[in-house]
């Protein structure tokens, strides 16, 4: 008896792999810059929202860069927003001393991905985008 209940319980575990495998889109990483006016963000909150609603989100480092993850391929809308400014701290001395660059202002339409106008086709083998805010 317990060799039948391995065996179905391999058995299940198996089809449920492969309906799992065969039902999944392979998502990519993209590696890019983000600039404003021609200079790289020092901050910010970036958003891939793909036709099919598929979401995406990754912060943009210092120097404009950003690494975003389980990007699924397709045309996408791109948003951008201002990192918050607070440090999180009630201490004005250590949030100055935590502070870092003043983020720079983003004009409100670039913050909705419908309004921003930034569209970009990702295709499994795209692993760099340079995205620019006028």
């Amino acid at each position: 008896m317990p060799r039948l209940v391995f065996r179905l319980g391999f058995a299940c575990l198996l089809v449920s792999a492969l309906l799992g495998c065969s039902q999944g889109v392979k998502k990519i990483t993209v590696n890019g810059t983000v600039t404003y006016k021609g200079q790289p963000l020092e901050s910010g909150i970036l958003q891939f929202v793909g036709a099919d609603g598929a979401y995406s989100a990754a912060v943009v480092q210092p120097g404009g860069k950003f690494i975003m993850t389980d990007v699924v391929p397709g045309d996408i809308k791109v948003g951008v927003q201002s990192s918050p400014g607070g440090s999180g701290s009630s201490d004005p001395k250590a949030a100055s001393a935590l502070k870092g660059p003043t983020p720079a202002t983003i004009p409100e339409k670039y913050r909705n991905p419908e309004t921003s106008g930034l569209k970009y086709t990702v295709t499994p083998s795209t692993d760099s985008l340079e995205i620019k805010l006028d």
